[in-house]
């Protein structure tokens, strides 16, 4: 029989924190374990909570788990999760795209380090983006400056800014000041455009980065419904 340990599941208040621990195959479950005892800590924490996952002791079992995987992804985007960090130790590519496999697609952003310390230091480098980042699919977006118009396709998206890979350029430098609009959806039958002021942190020939700006919490707010919504849509998508 396959060597199966118990997950650790530790939520770090004073951290604002949760630490996910997996040893040995993991099977559907033990992702149901998982599940029952995220929910347990998540409520002692405040939105914005980072997530380590460590599965660099675990090997991936049959993929009859996956909605519950689903669910927990759908549970820490509604918690307002913010960096989400996996260790996966000396394991390469293979792994990565197995776990990527098991989910369908990515609901948020993930960065894949080698330890624990090397987690703990991304996210403390990352402090200021503490906004759960949602990747994008072929999601158009435009951009203005002055009287000129701009194309592209967002790569990822959070409540603070956004990354876009340009298909009609415009000339833009860094500290520049844009518009963007966005098309997204509230629910499947409630389509909503976001007009957003922001200002551009890094711009190649190919792609851009903006910090949005002057964004009330209310608009936040109704932002990162959205975004949630158009994550849990990509599964249904592929």
């Amino acid at each position: 029989m396959a060597n199966q340990q118990r997950p650790k599941i530790k939520a770090d208040i004073k951290q604002n924190r949760l630490y996910i621990t997996l040893s040995g195959h993991i099977t559907k479950n033990i992702i149901d374990k998982v599940y029952t005892e995220i929910r347990f800590c998540v409520v002692d924490l405040k939105p914005g909570f980072d997530v380590i996952t460590d599965l660099s002791q675990c090997t991936i079992g049959n993929l009859n788990g996956i909605s519950t995987v689903r669910k927990i992804m759908d549970y820490l985007i509604a918690n307002q999760a913010g960096q989400i960090v996996r260790v996966i130790g000396k394991k390469g590519l293979f792994f990565k795209q197995s776990l990527m496999f098991a989910t369908r697609f990515q609901g948020y952003s993930v960065a894949y380090v080698a330890t624990l310390q090397d987690a703990e230091e991304k996210i403390t480098n990352y402090a200021r983006r503490n906004a759960l980042r949602f990747p994008m699919y072929q999601q158009q977006i435009e951009y203005r400056i002055n009287q000129q118009e701009g194309r592209g396709e967002i790569i990822d998206i959070s409540v603070g800014g956004c990354a876009v890979r340009v298909t009609t350029a415009l000339p833009l430098t860094e500290g520049m000041e844009i518009s963007l609009t966005i098309p997204l959806h509230q629910d499947q039958d409630s389509p909503v455009s976001f007009t957003l002021a922001a200002k551009v942190v890094r711009a190649e020939a190919d792609m851009f980065a903006v910090q949005f700006l002057d964004l009330s919490d209310e608009r936040k707010e109704e932002l990162y419904k959205c975004l949630a919504y158009e994550a849990g849509r990509e599964i249904l998508r592929n």
